[in-house]
């Protein structure tokens, strides 16, 4: 008895003396009451969730000993330090709950001396705390992160930023307790969000802007490819009244079937779509990518509307990448090859076939 009496007695001083625990719950406190089998993050939010109203003390005077360097990133720069996540905030609810929550602002920002659009993500919690390596950004609160990810990822392909704390080395009295954070075996680009015994989902932005950006590519040839196929049936209808200008008919067969070689193809191995897409996403957020215009964006809305397609293309889509561009202008020459030699005229045909060798070599 007189043991208990000394731990208890210890404890009531602890919570009296920190102004930080007074407002955990008594699991929290003490250590125990903790279900065997809960997930990492779990502590994050007791320790680190600076979105709940009890535990912003706690992070200020953390933000008041510690100096850490205030930084505006794009959320998908930073990197996850965790293989898993539990899908609910501390005193939050579930993840996908907050994320309508954070405030996208439009800014206009000078970079290099060019005036750009950006948009700030304000979320309903504090910022994200990170650790620097070199260039990278490593995060300390990965669902924060993870939240502030899907928020971007519903804006894509607009540029995107976010407020962040980092520094170099994390604090002495943190590395017990964030040091376990440190479970990532895939570079930080996807973590799995999970429960006990549950997966909900696996989230790698990556992957997601890949998926969108292909869907958004593969309609674009598709049109591309099938007004080629409507050109060798429209030349054939018109061969006899002298408008094509060609010797034959054998340009137009040509045409169509290495237009339908080209789309089996494209069919078939899809994995070269797959990484011009890839590479075009790291060039949209390298930004490499300028967006649309505003003046642009409504006259292809209005184009869209004029000609009923509307609903084919997502609005949100923007321009193609200069490697995209590339491959969509060789395609173009490729498939416009057999009609060049096909012409009558032979100054027509070699002034146009002089234009098509320049364009290639410019390719």
């Amino acid at each position: 008895f007189g043991s208990s009496r000394v731990v208890l007695f210890h404890r009531a001083v602890t919570l009296r003396e920190n102004p930080c625990t007074r407002s955990l719950p008594m699991d929290a406190r003490s250590g125990g009451g903790q279900p065997e089998g809960e997930d990492d993050e779990e502590g994050e939010a007791r320790e680190n969730d600076g979105a709940d109203n009890d535990g912003e003390q706690c992070d200020d005077i953390d933000d008041s000993i510690e100096e850490w360097d205030e930084l505006f990133v794009n959320p998908l720069r930073v990197r996850f330090t965790q293989e898993k996540i539990h899908p609910f905030f501390y005193r939050r609810g579930p993840i996908v709950n907050v994320v309508p929550k954070i405030r996208p602002i439009l800014r206009t920002v000078e970079d290099s001396g060019e005036e750009e659009e950006v948009v700030d993500l304000v979320p309903p919690f504090n910022p994200i705390h990170c650790l620097r390596k070199g260039e990278e950004l490593w995060t300390l609160d990965n669902r924060r992160l993870y939240a502030m990810q899907l928020a971007a990822m519903e804006l894509w392909p607009q540029k995107c930023r976010m407020r962040v704390l980092s520094r170099n080395r994390l604090p002495r009295h943190k590395l017990k307790s964030q040091y376990r954070k440190f479970s990532t075996t895939t570079e930080g680009t996807t973590v799995s969000v999970c429960a006990r015994y549950q997966q909900f989902d696996t989230w790698s932005w990556l992957e997601r802007a890949v998926e969108l950006e292909w869907c958004i590519f593969s309609q674009r040839l598709g049109r591309l490819l099938l007004a080629f196929e409507i050109l060798p049936v429209i030349g054939a209808l018109l061969f006899r009244t002298g408008l094509t200008g060609l010797t034959s008919r054998a340009p137009l067969v040509v045409g169509f079937v290495l237009t339908f070689v080209v789309d089996l193809i494209r069919q078939r191995v899809p994995a070269i779509e797959r990484r011009l897409c890839e590479l075009h996403v790291q060039a949209v957020v390298n930004g490499e990518v300028a967006p649309w215009s505003p003046r642009w964006f409504r006259l292809q809305r209005a184009v869209r509307r004029i000609t009923g397609t509307g609903g084919e293309e997502d609005p949100n889509a923007g321009p193609m990448s200069a490697l995209q561009l590339s491959a969509a202008m060789a395609i173009c020459l490729l498939l416009l090859l057999p009609y060049v030699l096909g012409i009558a005229r032979a100054r027509l045909r070699s002034s146009l076939l002089s234009v098509w060798l320049r364009i290639a070599c410019v390719l």
